[in-house]
């Protein structure tokens, strides 16, 4: 990290929101100077001044401008303190790229916040670009009070620029033009935030979003992590709370996820280097219930805390589908790019990702009928997994899994490159450890632990093929069955010690013979609901050979038909010549 990287003290920074705001008569004013307020009066052009709608959108601004400035004057004041700190008896200067820090900062929390309080009031626009980077370093390294008043006059020019060219400002129905101002707000506020991203997170102030990220800052309910930032009420990754000690069978595929996730945490964020050259994908294939995503949350789970243990900023990303499938051309493709490009590259820390079923997210190019946005998305994986999107420079891992290899070669060679088996349990001690010690151990002394016929009960998941998925639903109704009781008046006036003698006096007890029975059940059941979907598959390919069939007999028939009439016709016409009447 550069030396003169500021905020190195762990002292947080916390700006709380306050009902009257800190001086919104200041920005008003501000605002007024600007004239954003005018540009959206002359496009709206209400009969009596400003809509509800026009009001709530200066409110909103008007609140983002007040908060930012109270935040660039924090993190001012911050790095005046850390300068300070140097011992040098000189009066604390910043130098060019301080200066670009603190408008960075103060810029993208002025954004996050214009955001956070225009998205409810309309919809928000697709961008596709960015603003235009040419000045943006003079523009971010001058004083906070001159900052502001030059972000508003830009987007009094943006809003006024967009009125002269798009129709929708001009449109007849107010509520079109109201809502017209709030989107092409929001394109401001999103085009610029993504010039401002190239600068922190690619350009020259990565360094200092690295050192941020160590420290806790919070402006109102977001939480910042370096330039990023999320609502402080949200947890930090959505990973269920499962850990490695959690996980039966499957050992060589959860320690290269370990020793993956070491090494990433190893990677020098200061100098953008890893010690050691790592290949970021781990691929998992194995059959649906066998343990796949339990594992991978296992292992976020395991990476976050071995970061948090360091100080190593850190974060954990699952990919779902809701995540960037879309229906509108290339939109997928381009959110994958996005995901990867800014939450997970563009993180200032290291980065795991979890990436479920990721076979069913690209079709197979040898299909005749592969629709172009499926290239799009094939294109923007290959660009992940070749490098060529974004380094593979060990700052970042990735965990993928798959029940069945359908992808075709091209992708499964890039996706596949460190692949591992996933089983789950196989043997019938897992079993046990996982019925007995883990999905019931909080009933555990109900099902007779210490009983020596459990390996039977392992046993016959072995016999009958189970999954740990499986399992799972068996020991849920175990669980269901023991705490299947009512509760006892004396239960709620007595004291907690009582309390838990009376749960166990009224709880059930499962023998192990139950157990093995639950087990039998579940296999029987598995095995007819299995025959019976293969017999209703078979019904249904027959019910649908049977229509083609008599479809075709019907398509033969009428073309008989059709012939013989026509031939009719032609002999009908042949054999009627016209006569004369005779006398």
């Amino acid at each position: 990290m550069s030396a003169e990287a500021p905020l190195q003290s762990p002292t947080p920074i916390n700006i709380a929101p306050l009902p009257g705001g800190y001086d919104r008569p200041g920005a008003r004013r501000l605002l007024s100077e600007s004239k954003l307020p005018a540009a959206i009066h002359r496009v709206v052009k209400a009969p009596f001044g400003h809509t509800v709608l026009s009001l709530q959108t200066l409110d909103a601004i008007v609140e983002a401008f007040d908060v930012a400035q109270q935040a660039g004057q924090a993190i001012q004041g911050a790095l005046m303190e850390d300068i300070a700190q140097t011992g040098s008896l000189a009066i604390p200067e910043p130098t060019r790229d301080q200066r670009l820090f603190v408008g960075a900062f103060t810029t993208t929390v002025l954004l996050d916040k214009l955001r956070a309080g225009l998205v409810p009031l309309a919809p928000s626009p697709r961008i596709e670009s960015d603003l235009e980077a040419d000045g943006l370093e003079e523009l971010l390294e001058v004083e906070v009070g001159e900052l502001l008043p030059r972000l508003a006059k830009m987007a009094t020019n943006y809003v006024q620029v967009q009125a002269k060219q798009q129709p929708e400002a001009g449109d007849p129905k107010l509520e079109t033009r109201e809502g017209w101002i709030v989107t092409t707000l929001l394109a401001f506020a999103a085009q610029l935030h993504g010039a401002v991203s190239r600068l922190t997170h690619l350009g020259r102030l990565r360094p200092f979003g690295v050192a941020l990220s160590k420290r806790k800052v919070t402006v109102g309910e977001l939480r910042y992590e370096g330039f990023h930032s999320r609502n402080a009420m949200e947890p930090v990754t959505d990973l269920s709370p499962v850990r490695v000690e959690d996980i039966v069978g499957n050992e060589e595929y959860v320690q290269a996820g370990l020793k993956l996730a070491r090494d990433v945490a190893a990677f020098d964020l200061e100098a953008g280097t890893s010690p050691k050259r790592i290949n970021p994908v781990l691929f998992g294939l194995g059959r649906p219930g066998c343990g796949k995503t339990i594992t991978a949350h296992a292992i976020g789970n395991y990476f976050l805390d071995y970061c948090r243990e360091r100080d190593i900023p850190a974060r954990f990303k699952v990919i779902r589908r809701t995540d960037w499938a879309s229906a509108y051309q290339n939109a997928s493709a381009n959110q994958l790019v996005k995901i990867f490009k800014e939450e997970i590259y563009g993180f200032d820390g290291v980065v795991g990702v979890y990436w479920p079923d990721i076979d069913t997210a690209f079709a197979s190019r040898g299909s005749g009928d592969l629709r172009m946005e499926e290239k799009n998305n094939l294109g923007a994986v290959f660009g992940i997994f070749d490098g060529t999107l974004i380094p593979k420079d060990g700052k970042w891992f990735m965990i993928c899994d798959a029940n069945y290899m359908q992808m075709d070669e091209a992708t499964r060679s890039r996706i596949a490159q460190n692949p591992f088996t996933v089983p789950g349990p196989t043997t019938a001690e897992e079993f046990v450890k996982l019925m007995r010690d883990i999905l019931l151990r909080d009933v555990r002394r109900f099902v007779h632990p210490e009983d020596e016929r459990w390996i039977e009960a392992g046993q016959a998941c072995v016999d009958n093929s189970l999954s740990g998925r499986n399992v799972e639903s068996i020991t849920n109704n175990i669980r269901a069955h023991v705490q299947d009781f009512e509760y006892p008046d004396e239960y709620f006036t007595a004291t907690l010690e009582r309390r838990r003698e009376i749960i166990d006096q009224c709880s059930g007890r499962v023998t192990v013979d139950d157990v093995i029975g639950r087990i039998r059940h579940f296999a029987e059941f598995q095995v007819e609901a299995e025959d019976k979907a293969a017999r209703d598959r078979f019904e249904r390919e027959v019910a649908d050979m049977v229509r083609q069939l008599n479809a075709g007999r019907e398509a033969t028939e009428r073309a008989r038909q059709a012939f013989e009439a026509e031939i009719e016709a032609k002999v009908g016409g042949a054999a009627s010549p016209t006569t004369a009447p005779t006398n």
